[in-house]
């Protein structure tokens, strides 16, 4: 038994120094921030936030196909060019006349008149007060870009959740198949030996037909297993980016380093759940934008300029040419006194959106706390099964070692060593699950406290 034990190990060593490139827990968290889907998209609406975030566009508006263009207010000042008109257009023109008088010497019979029309002008406008609300807007560009961020990290946190689940998945099953595999050793093992005592007369053909039928069940385990293990490979492949039928191997062990501590935890939530500080962003930006709209009760003051050319030419007439040029300064002021009370309804409603804000923050916070509080129970809880589980696996080892003494000398039926040789495999089984589940519960008990991305 010992040798083939030793057999089994041997032949496992050699199988891992042979196989494909095994991918390390640092690959799939670097190949999941430079590869996954979701993880560059919302780096790229990072980049968006980012690009919004200018003084230029304080006080500006968005128009439909995704054009940013200028307000009336503004950090800066808005400076436009204009020449010509669908009235009054730049260039040339041409008017043909007919003319007739009471006196026929003086008519005019087809007469042409070429005219040419120049009258550009550029103007400046900047409102240097609007009641503070430029201000308010920059800061809610500010507040915009850190929630990109927040929300950057929120769908790393996913999408690693997702990648590691899949990952350790992968290793749980690999782990109870090398336990299948060394079954498989031992059920060939122990057909041959069923066989040898049939020839020898001190055994039955009922021990060998069951041993060559258990023999085949482990096979069957084997490939199911195999195929669980080839669907979450093609499943992180897609998280990572990768071609489906990228082959790769992983570590066959599963490490637990945290340490259950509700405590420290807790207090995390507020510092660190990314949820939680989606929600205080979210507050913060609707505070900010009540500010927007009680700036609009104000006045808004302002300076403006324009210089103006124009230029126009008549071939006939008393009047050839027409020129003007010259320029315009001065201050510009407004004030909208009443406008259906829009901006009262507008300040009403928003207060009302801060307080759904201020309740879904709270809303947030308790979820994340239940999700943290059983994230913890389990993980606990697995931690010592797991414990358990690896007591359960010697004690089936050294049962399947004596089983199988019993079973040479003929003191048991093969009934009873495969008895013992399936509770050996129920207990790698639950050893392995155990693991996987121990491990799923570490990594929500981190997302909740916002540890995972660190």
């Amino acid at each position: 038994m010992r040798t083939v034990l030793y057999s089994f190990l041997f032949f496992c060593f050699v199988i891992s120094a042979s196989a494909q490139e095994i991918l390390q827990l640092d690959d799939v968290i670097k190949l999941t921030l430079e590869n996954n889907f979701d993880v560059s998209i919302a780096k790229n609406n990072i980049q968006v936030a980012k690009n919004s975030n200018n003084i230029g566009l304080v006080g500006g508006s968005q128009s439909t196909g995704g054009t940013v263009v200028g307000g009336n207010t503004g950090m800066l000042p808005q400076i436009s060019i204009s020449a010509g008109s669908p009235q009054s257009p730049l260039g040339i023109g041409q008017n043909t006349s007919t003319l007739k008088y009471s006196n026929p010497a003086f008519n005019i019979n087809q007469q042409t008149n070429h005219s040419t029309s120049y009258a550009p002008s550029l103007v400046v406008t900047w409102y240097f007060f609007d009641g503070l609300k430029m201000f308010a807007t920059k800061k809610k560009l500010n507040r915009t870009e850190e929630l990109s961020n927040l929300q950057y990290r929120q769908t790393l946190e996913n999408a690693l959740l997702a990648s590691l689940t899949a990952y350790y998945q992968m290793i749980s099953i690999k782990q109870y198949m090398k336990s299948l595999q060394f079954s498989l050793v031992l059920s060939e093992e122990q057909k041959k030996l069923a066989e040898q005592k049939l020839n020898s007369g001190s055994g039955s053909n009922v021990d060998v037909l069951q041993a060559k039928i258990d023999y085949n069940n482990i096979q069957v385990q084997i490939i199911q297993q195999q195929n669980l293990l080839n669907e979450q490979r093609i499943t992180l492949n897609a998280l990572l980016k990768r071609a489906p039928d990228l082959d790769f191997s992983v570590p066959d062990t599963i490490v637990v380093k945290t340490q259950p501590d509700y405590k420290n935890s807790l207090e995390n939530i507020d510092k660190n759940n990314s949820a939680v500080l989606i929600g205080q962003k979210n507050i913060e930006i609707s505070e900010l934008s009540l500010k927007e709209f009680r700036a609009n009760r104000f006045p808004k003051i302002g300076v403006t300029g324009n210089y103006t050319f124009q230029r126009n030419t008549n071939d006939v007439g008393l009047q050839r040419v027409m020129q003007n040029y010259g320029f315009n300064a001065g201050f510009i002021f407004s004030w909208t006194l009443l406008n259906n009370l829009t901006t009262h309804t507008a300040i009403k409603n928003q207060l009302v959106q801060i307080n759904n804000d201020n309740l879904r923050l709270e809303s947030a916070k308790l979820q994340e706390k239940s999700i943290l509080y059983k994230a913890f129970l389990n993980f606990k809880n697995n931690l010592t099964v797991i414990d358990i589980e690896k007591q359960s696996v010697q004690l089936a080892q050294q049962n399947l070692l004596i089983a199988a003494q019993r079973f040479k000398q003929g003191i048991s039926t093969y009934i009873e060593y495969r008895t013992v040789e399936q509770s050996y495999e129920n207990a790698m089984y639950r050893l392995a699950q155990a693991a996987y589940s121990t491990k799923i519960t570490e990594l929500n008990y981190l997302k909740t406290q916002g540890m995972l991305v660190h």
